[in-house]
């Protein structure tokens, strides 16, 4: 029997339940997933800890990392983005190795890959950036087509929810809870999720009622249990029911040069939105200094800086940069001098080393540890 998500009735259940930030909203919660979240919780607002977008699969941020302060990231960002439109670069399967042998935590996004073309899906170019952005690759895919049941843009969403369900599905079987944020920066318009400018009510409705469904068939359909819920809408226009999220982040890129601030009226901005739940940094190009965090009562759980020139140094041809000894140099813009060693050496940063389901260094790759044999 076909399983269809009816709104009205998920938020009538939704609405039976009250707000509680102390437990994480999905009633399949594992063991794993309750000790994560019992964590994030009792090191809010007096630690942060070290995050990491990656993309490539040599990862060369963590050469920046290690060199720099002989530490490593402890939460390691990946997307889902491989699943949508088959590419190479196995981000789940990656993922699940480093959270299995060391005990990091994981976050997946998902850029959300949708045909340009529902006549003609083989053949037509798949993209997360909508039509009217001047990316090189973009999608006419019809947010508000998506979220009507019969049309095959309906029929497209489903099938690719369900395909994210198994993926998910593949860290619980390995006892890993994620840290899961869909549907990112929908207060923009550069996604095919995103808000129109001309259809601004229209896709705000059609918006929540995309977030509703994949809650739905995550949480009700598919059952999973390794699933903590980061709501990253960015618009209080466009904010979801609260027993639908954990944690609510925002993402931040300042065009101001060397911005270590703390960020504080986003911080603010967002908090208004979080029903007493956890505030992260989802994205961001530069981290945020925390003695200027401490300053200003800014709590951000964690820091997650973009991949690839956000960290390290490219020529004009996006290449990675080496150093006499051919590891990757850090990029001077977004880490001048001793930044980086200064902010992992902060007692009221979380790395990797100080994270307690760490596995110790010999789960590390041997140019990571620091002991020699």
């Amino acid at each position: 029997m076909e399983y269809i998500t009816n709104i009205d009735r998920l938020l009538q259940d939704l609405d039976s339940r009250p707000c509680d930030p102390d437990k994480p909203v999905s009633l399949n919660a594992g063991v794993k997933t309750k000790e994560l979240f019992s964590y994030l919780k009792s090191i809010y607002g007096k630690k942060f800890i070290a995050g990491q977008q990656y993309l490539r699969r040599d990862e060369p941020e963590d050469d920046v990392y290690f060199s720099e302060t002989g530490e490593l990231p402890a939460i390691r960002g990946y997307d889902l983005m491989d699943m949508d439109k088959e590419k190479h670069d196995d981000q789940v399967n990656r993922a699940i190795k480093w959270a299995k042998d060391t005990g990091c935590i994981i976050t997946m996004c998902w850029h959300w890959y949708a045909p340009d073309n529902m006549n003609d899906m083989e053949h037509c170019d798949w993209s997360f950036y909508y039509k009217d952005t001047t990316y090189d690759h973009k999608t006419s895919f019809d947010l508000l087509k998506a979220v009507e049941y019969g049309t095959p843009e309906y029929g497209f969403i489903i099938s690719r929810i369900d395909k994210a369900a198994d993926a998910l599905r593949k860290f619980g079987n390995e006892g890993i809870p994620v840290l899961f944020r869909p549907l990112h920066e929908a207060n923009g318009s550069w996604f095919w999720w995103g808000i129109r400018k001309n259809d601004r009510e229209k896709c705000i409705e059609a918006y929540r009622k995309l977030w509703y469904i994949i809650f739905d068939r995550m949480e009700n359909l598919h059952k999973l249990s390794n699933i903590i819920w980061v709501w990253n809408g960015q618009d209080k226009d466009l904010e979801v029911h609260p027993n639908t999220f954990d944690i609510v982040g925002d993402d931040i890129y300042s065009e101001t040069e060397d911005d270590h601030s703390s960020q504080k009226s986003r911080f603010e901005y967002i908090s208004e939105m979080s029903h007493g739940k956890l505030v992260t940094l989802s994205e961001c190009g530069y981290i945020p200094k925390p003695s200027e965090m401490r300053k200003d009562g800014v709590k951000w759980l964690w820091w997650l800086p973009w991949w690839g020139s956000f960290v390290h140094a490219v020529d004009e041809h996006w290449k990675t940069q080496l150093d006499e000894n051919g590891k990757p140099l850090k990029n001077e813009k977004y880490m001048k001098g001793s930044f980086l060693k200064d902010t992992f050496a902060d007692e009221s940063v979380v790395t990797l080393s100080r994270l307690p389901f760490f596995r110790g260094e010999d789960s590390l790759p041997e140019k990571f540890r620091k002991t020699e044999k």
